[in-house]
């Protein structure tokens, strides 16, 4: 998997956009339109986040989901910024305890919008968020510091794969004819 340059292949950053996708698909999107649809079930004070309340109240419905997707992308896209390339799994960590966060709001979310009992409360599922955070980011910190992967930049990963696709295209075109 390693180069003559000392980078790992993009399979690494392939693996990390599949997790940022699947971050943003269930804590921004899913939850979003779940909390949207839990709402209009039980009324504004079913929901149990006073942001999210404070945004539905003075805004809307639809200024909410898109508050909350803009406000997701920026906390997904944060670590890419903040640190290089050689902090792979505490990236994958963080983006893994969103996924989860996610998961468990969508779950909350339908639950209470059927008027059943919650698996846990929203305070709890704030604080298992919180507590996922700070243990798999502790756990990548400690792989990353023993695995020394050097990861390529995701800007050249992109344009392999697009350079890959057009390649893959251009011989389909070739041989049909």
């Amino acid at each position: 998997m390693k180069s003559e340059s000392g980078y790992y292949s993009c399979w690494h950053n392939r693996l990390q956009v599949a997790l940022f996708l699947l971050a943003f698909l269930t804590f921004g999107i899913g939850d979003a339109i779940t909390s949207a649809w839990m709402v209009e079930k039980r009324g504004i004070m079913g929901e149990g986040n006073l942001i999210v309340q404070y945004l539905i109240l003075n805004f809307g419905t639809s200024d909410f989901i898109l508050i909350k997707l803009c406000v997701t992308l920026l906390l997904l896209l944060m670590p890419f910024l903040i640190l290089d390339e050689t902090y792979y799994w505490i990236i994958s960590g963080y983006l893994v305890s969103f996924i989860v966060a996610g998961m468990l709001g969508i779950i909350l979310n339908i639950q209470a919008g059927r008027n059943e009992t919650l698996i846990v409360s929203p305070e709890q599922a704030i604080s298992l968020f919180i507590i996922l955070v700070l243990i798999l980011t502790s756990i990548g910190e400690r792989i990353d510091k023993q695995a020394h992967l050097k990861i390529r930049p995701y800007f050249k990963c992109i344009l392999n794969d697009i350079a890959i696709i057009l390649l893959f295209i251009i011989n389909r075109f070739k041989n049909k004819e």
